[in-house]
């Protein structure tokens, strides 16, 4: 028997503000997803039928969130739809594969195993953005929207990798995102990997500013600084510097108490050299897989 699960890559952008058109449609550079453990293997199709055919696949079965088995339809936006593999993982689960939740956790667990600028959803996500023109009263929905102008171009030039790397060891990841978010919580401990968990896939596809203050909430909750240790210890943690770990910290703390602090604005990157969204997302990657093994 294989599983068929099938997710869509969307981008890490640094220009993920919120209300730049066809972001998304960046994550169709991936050409390749590789993976050095033998348990998943990452294939492109435009329709399940046209592959499974190809590859003369016997037994086979597609694991989606909402129980719907794909055979000859055709997927959304296929150069960003990637079937995920498995003829091992997730056939001996045990307690037995529950469709929504481990698929869910399926997937954080490869996105906690790229450093890449890329992540794997569910759905499609933001083709477009939401916009709207008023017409006779109403509001008409504008399919067709400007990519930006010149200057964010370049700020998005050559940020996704032609080749996404899955580093580690993905099943391993997957069994403790699996078991923390499955066992009865009785500790602090165990309540902020919960939480942090929930945090790290809402930034993946929040804008640059939730983001920022998600992907420091998962660092500072697993890895537990005290009160004036903070830098120092996501720094060790995580790899980045611990001057790059202060003026993130400064940065959040604005965003959450712009009554507070030394910093008088979140837009004076020069001052603040504030790391970019991908060097955040790498450190919310290394703490939260240091503090699921050390558990």
């Amino acid at each position: 028997m294989v599983t068929y699960v099938p997710s869509y890559l969307r981008p890490l952008s640094q220009i993920r503000t919120g209300n730049q058109s066809r972001v998304d449609e960046k994550a169709n550079e991936v050409e390749s997803i590789r993976n050095d453990g033998s348990d998943l293997e990452f294939r492109q199709s435009k329709s399940f039928d046209l592959w499974v055919n190809e590859q003369a696949y016997l037994g086979r079965r597609v694991v989606t969130s909402d129980r719907e088995i794909r055979v000859e339809e055709s997927v959304d936006h296929p150069e960003r739809h990637w079937w995920i593999v498995s003829e091992r993982l997730l056939e001996g689960l045990e307690p037995p594969l529950r469709d929504h939740a481990d698929i869910f956790d399926l997937l954080i667990s490869l996105n906690l195993c790229t450093d890449d600028p890329v992540f794997f959803s569910q759905n499609p996500g933001q083709v477009v953005s939401g916009a709207y023109a008023s017409k006779n009263g109403g509001l008409e929905y504008l399919s067709r929207l400007s990519p930006g102008n010149f200057a964010t171009a370049l700020l998005g030039l050559n940020e996704i990798p032609e080749k996404v790397e899955i580093v580690g060891d993905a099943a391993s990841a997957y069994r403790n995102v699996r078991e923390d978010r499955s066992k009865r919580i009785e500790s602090d401990v165990e309540a902020d990997i919960r939480v942090a968990l929930h945090m790290y896939d809402d930034a993946l596809s929040s804008d640059i500013w939730t983001a920022a203050a998600n992907f420091y909430y998962v660092c500072e909750n697993t890895l537990s600084p005290g009160r004036h240790e903070k830098d120092q210890v996501i720094a060790e943690n995580t790899g980045m510097s611990v001057e790059d770990a202060g003026a993130w910290r400064e940065m959040v703390n604005r965003i959450k108490h712009p009554d507070k602090g030394d910093v008088e604005g979140i837009l004076d990157r020069d001052d603040l050299s504030i790391p970019p969204v991908r060097r955040m997302r790498v450190a919310a990657n290394s703490a939260l897989k240091r503090t699921m093994e050390s558990i």
